[in-house]
């Protein structure tokens, strides 16, 4: 159930900046990579794993009909799938892919939205509620980036000249361009840590989520 956007809303940015640019920095690599291969070491036997003990069976509670319906729930409206495609998104280098992630997380929003948490025990209420807000501000705030749409589909050909002149027309854009990626920072810190208080309740309950 963790859902790591603080890395996807991280590379997001970096990707923006970095395709407008035009950095290379792989090439500087290269110059400076050495060209004499390694020595070989001949690799030392692994030591024996010590004998495992066997740990105490934990009694965890029975998970009541309301956790279950939940789960249900989630699965049925698809919650599930479209967390999975968040968490397996590729941002670099794909304004394509950015705009995917923009669609699945709208969608992700409005389903948790349609999802009623009153019956919920507290220790997954609270984690469940605190997601849904965190991505709806989420969803809300990348459909505010400060770069238009058409300028995201066009590439880096168009994003390049794009960016330069707006910098040029603009000095300040690249503060504006950092404070909303700071701002993505923050609902993705929300949101994995939320997710991680979910999938705690969850292994309380003897519950697996995907």
């Amino acid at each position: 159930m963790k859902l790591a956007l603080t890395v996807i809303s991280a590379a997001f940015c970096l990707c923006l900046f970095l395709t407008a640019c035009g950095e290379k920095e792989h090439a500087l690599a290269a110059e400076t990579g050495s060209t004499q291969p390694a020595p070989e070491e001949t690799p030392e036997p692994a030591p024996e794993p010590a004998p495992e003990e066997d740990a105490p069976v934990a009694n965890k509670p029975a998970a009541p009909a309301s956790v279950i319906a939940f789960t249900t729930e989630l699965r049925e409206k698809g919650v599930i799938e479209l967390i999975e495609k968040l968490q397996d998104a590729e941002g670099g280098g794909n304004p394509l892919q950015m705009l995917d992630t923009m669609r699945n997380l709208n969608q992700l929003s409005d389903k948790l939205s349609t999802i009623e948490t009153g019956d919920l025990p507290e220790d997954l209420k609270q984690p469940v509620n605190r997601f849904r807000d965190a991505a709806a501000d989420m969803a809300t705030h990348m459909e505010e980036i400060p770069i238009p749409v058409e300028v995201l589909t066009g590439g880096q050909e168009a994003m390049g000249p794009w960016f330069a002149q707006k910098m040029a027309d603009d000095p300040l854009f690249g503060q504006i361009m950092q404070d909303w990626g700071e701002t993505m920072g923050e609902l993705g810190g929300e949101m994995e840590e939320s997710g991680s208080a979910i999938e705690e309740a969850f292994e309380t309950y003897g519950i697996d989520v995907p």
